[in-house]
């Protein structure tokens, strides 16, 4: 007899935020499983505020300096598996409150004008410290030195002496209480005050880094890092060996590392469940669109221009299917095609639209719409709505979304085929046929019309076997070309007609 499977549910954090900076009202629920995730928007969408505030939950700022005046009834809350704790005013200050245990650790590394790095120093404090006697640095940890070289400079070794002076060594009138950096390059030696702002930067979040992992009694328990803005300070190739040290990390140390950015390098290594995107209305109330694909929640394209022709679509099935058609049929001969996820079917029209109003490609690409077969009168209606006349050529794919899809295949009306071919492939340890039963005992499944509820059911199961949606979409798409040839036809057409 098998043993019972016990999943693990993702915990996240809940964070609402009242009145702070530019935010009225914001509620945000963020994974504390490891792995990278971006908090994006376009510029004063306050995705800079949400990170700081989301970092009080485990680190007590000098709330008037981070987040200046702010009202009587301003408050941050935050829930994690039942515990509570909070951030209020009552009678002008700051005031903390918690109700329960919550086992959460972190760091949160502010940005160039917000950062912790050089609080509380004067002029006469950096004179002193730029011209310390050297017998008080001690070399700075490997840890550091190698990982600061291959970020900044690709060469692990190209701050061969890198030295650091403990805040318990600095003299205490100078109220400095963080770690000072120094590296030599021939005679001279350099103190972190006048290193680059990248150096400066980067060597801090290292050294936060370092005093976190060798603090991981425990690895189970949840930490967060914040980072807020790191891309202004560092080169776009910097950029992505940081991304890949942080992969490293987060797999090593369980650290969930969310940035707040705008940038494509940061945001485009990043899956679109772990991208939050803040949208500021035009009533400038905020709402956050999670999941979100990079082209979305980026709004720069120019990583995709230079094609001759580009396809904005909802998500990876669409992808799939099209590049398999395209690839099938030899549309791809003497051009340059893309595909790019974008979205639910709104997010796609949208994009569509600034893509043409601002010419973010260039001139010479022809962007085409390809949305979800389900979808054609919502978007007929908000195309009317938005009153875009654009000209763009628009078509649907013969079937509707991926979570659509299973539930109509797999619960609605059974296709053997398709059923056999998941369960023997994918879900080898815990049967379909268990999941499905599941399923349908906890839910009404009338209600479950788009699929979201039972696909969860599917993803927790891929989660817990370290699958990814991807091998259901290859066996989707797999089968539509091997039985399903006149709907795939009438796309062809299209794709073709649009690539002559």
């Amino acid at each position: 007899m098998l043993a019972a499977i016990i999943y693990k549910i993702p915990m996240k954090l809940k964070v609402v935020i009242n009145k702070i900076k530019s935010i009225q009202n914001l509620e945000i629920n963020l994974p504390i499983e490891k792995g990278l995730y971006a908090i994006t928007g376009q510029n004063g969408s306050g995705k800079s505020t949400v990170v700081t505030a989301s970092s009080c939950v485990f680190f007590t700022l000098p709330m008037n300096d981070y987040f200046g005046v702010t009202d009587s009834d301003s408050r941050i809350d935050f829930e994690l598996n039942g515990a509570k704790r909070a951030w209020y005013k009552e009678s002008g200050k700051w005031k903390k409150y918690s109700d329960g245990k919550m086992s959460i650790k972190g760091f949160y590394e502010g940005s160039l004008i917000y950062g912790n790095r050089f609080r509380n120093t004067n002029y006469e404090t950096l004179k002193k410290l730029d011209t310390i006697d050297t017998t008080k640095l001690t070399e700075a940890p490997e840890f550091i030195r190698e990982n600061l070289g291959i970020i900044l400079q690709n060469n692990k070794n190209f701050y061969e002496k890198l030295y650091v002076l403990k805040w318990k060594d600095v003299d205490s009138k100078s109220n400095y209480t963080r770690d000072i950096f120094y590296y030599k390059k021939g005679d001279k030696r350099v103190s972190q005050f006048h290193m680059s702002t990248g150096e400066n930067l980067m060597v801090s979040i290292l050294n936060s880094i370092f005093i976190r992992n060798n603090d991981r009694a425990s690895l189970s328990k949840p930490c967060l890092m914040f980072l807020d803005e790191i891309e202004l300070a560092l080169h776009p190739s910097s950029l992505k060996r940081l991304v890949a040290f942080l992969k490293d990390i987060s797999n090593q140390f369980n650290y969930a590392i969310y940035f707040s950015t705008h940038s494509i390098e940061l945001v485009s290594n990043i899956i679109p469940d772990n991208i939050f995107f803040i949208e500021r209305y035009p009533d400038d109330t905020l709402g956050v669109l999670n999941p979100c694909y990079p082209a979305y929640a980026t709004r720069i394209l120019y990583d995709h221009s230079g094609y001759d022709h580009i396809f904005l679509v909802e998500d990876d099935l669409a992808k799939s299917i099209i590049s398999k058609i395209l690839k099938k049929k030899n549309l791809l001969s003497n051009r340059l095609v893309h595909v790019l996820p974008c979205g639910g079917y709104s997010n796609v029209i949208d994009l569509a639209e600034e893509v043409v109003n601002s010419n973010l490609v260039g001139k010479t690409s022809k962007i085409m719409i390809v949305l979800d077969g389900d979808v054609k009168e919502e978007s007929k209606a908000y195309l009317a709505k938005k009153q875009y006349n654009n000209n763009i050529p628009l078509n649907y794919l013969p079937i509707e979304s991926l979570e659509k899809y299973l539930k109509e295949n797999l619960i609605n009306k059974v296709d053997r085929e398709i059923f056999k071919n998941l369960n023997d492939y994918v879900f080898q340890q815990k049967s379909l046929q268990n999941i499905i039963e599941e399923y349908k005992s906890e839910n009404n499944i009338t209600n479950d019309k788009n699929g979201k509820i039972f696909y969860k059911y599917i993803d927790n199961e891929l989660r817990a076997r370290n699958k990814t949606r991807e091998e259901i979409v290859n066996m989707i798409v797999d089968y539509l070309f091997e039985n399903d040839d006149s709907n795939i036809k009438k796309i062809t057409d299209f794709f073709t007609k649009q690539l002559q």
